[in-house]
């Protein structure tokens, strides 16, 4: 897939960074990739630029249909929908927009 949104290289590691760090400090225990597997699939999709709360559906059905199980909690909207709520903060602070993202 080939990638061509602002949000990239090590910008992209950035901001998952930050996302994991925020989410740690909100009480989720979670790996930092992901947080990374959200984002990708995200743009994968190309459903980066719709509203969160159908980001998120659109994604818990996609890893459901992948296979991609996360233990000991699973990848449902709610957590998926905590990380782009979180994205959106990062991508404001950088000045960027969703679709350019």
């Amino acid at each position: 897939m080939p990638v061509t949104g602002k949000l990239q290289g090590e910008l992209f590691t950035e901001c998952a960074g930050w996302i994991w760090e925020q989410l740690q400090e909100d009480g989720y225990q979670l790996q930092g990739e992901l947080v990374e597997l959200i984002l990708e699939t995200e743009r994968e999709l190309a459903v980066h630029t719709r509203p969160l709360d159908d980001i998120a559906r659109l994604l818990e059905d996609e890893f459901r249909v992948r296979g991609i199980k996360a233990e000991p909690f699973g990848i449902e909207a709610p957590l998926i929908r905590a990380v782009l709520e979180w994205e959106e903060d990062f991508l404001g602070f950088a000045g960027i927009s969703r679709a350019e993202s």
